[in-house]
């Protein structure tokens, strides 16, 4: 006997219309009427259901219709698979989770001291923001300026300020401009400007280390070089470093 039959079977032994039938299983009664014309099957949880229900076990539901059982086999088989796709992405998703949860902490942290590092350089060295947006302050004719910082966005997965520089600025009376940038501590360039045109610049000197020769071709004395230089590498190590 088919499993559509046996459905038929166990409804009618228990006197009940396909209706009443059908409101056990929360499904129409032509759902109930393709069971019991084997045109479609219930499925697993279903069958299981049906199974506790009647008291009937699945090996006497399902006996003789070897299809069926491969059918139901199939299903499980897939169950399963899925359901250890779903654990894998679930796991992923745990991973990335907890990975992002850790990186937001840390973000948090730095973003606290780099900023109060920055505000305390500020203060300290007695800084006020120009009409550029800057930070500067003047010290005799050299004027030290560094950008107004804040901490990249969360995602863009940097930890430190994009635009760490310490810039000077220096006007000469014969409308010359000295003017240089610190990238990193004891890491500068200079350039001597006039009437828009360099002529003189730390990129002609293959040894920026030797201030002999660069103060030559910056038109500098050696010692106010050297004096700018450590004024700069203060500046830089108190801000970022």
């Amino acid at each position: 006997m088919d499993l559509g039959r046996k459905i038929a079977k166990i409804r009618k032994d228990n006197k009940m219309s396909q209706e009443e039938f059908a409101e056990i299983f929360n499904v129409s009664r032509q759902t109930i009427s393709s069971w019991e014309n084997t045109k479609s099957y219930p499925d697993i949880e279903t069958l299981v259901k049906l199974s506790d229900k009647f008291n009937i076990s699945l090996d006497i539901l399902l006996k003789g219709d070897n299809t069926l059982i491969k059918k139901y086999d199939e299903d499980v088989k897939k169950g399963k698979k899925y359901r250890n796709i779903l654990i894998i992405i679930g796991s992923i998703c745990l991973i990335f989770m907890i990975t992002f949860g850790s990186y937001f902490t840390i973000y948090k942290y730095k973003e606290k001291v780099l900023m109060n590092k920055f505000t305390y350089a500020l203060k300290k060295n007695n800084f006020k923001k120009n009409k550029e947006g800057y930070y500067s302050k003047k010290d005799g004719e050299i004027v030290f300026s560094v950008p107004n910082q804040k901490m990249p966005n969360l995602l863009d997965f940097s930890l430190h300020f994009h635009n760490m520089a310490i810039y000077l600025d220096i006007y000469y009376e014969d409308n010359s401009h000295l003017e240089a940038k610190w990238n990193d501590y004891d890491d500068y360039n200079f350039s001597l400007e006039k009437d828009n045109m360099i002529i003189g610049s730390s990129a002609s000197i293959k040894d920026k280390n030797d201030t002999f020769k660069l103060s030559k071709e910056l038109n500098i004395s050696e010692e106010e070089l050297k004096d700018i230089i450590k004024k700069g590498n203060k500046l830089y190590k108190e801000f970022y470093m």
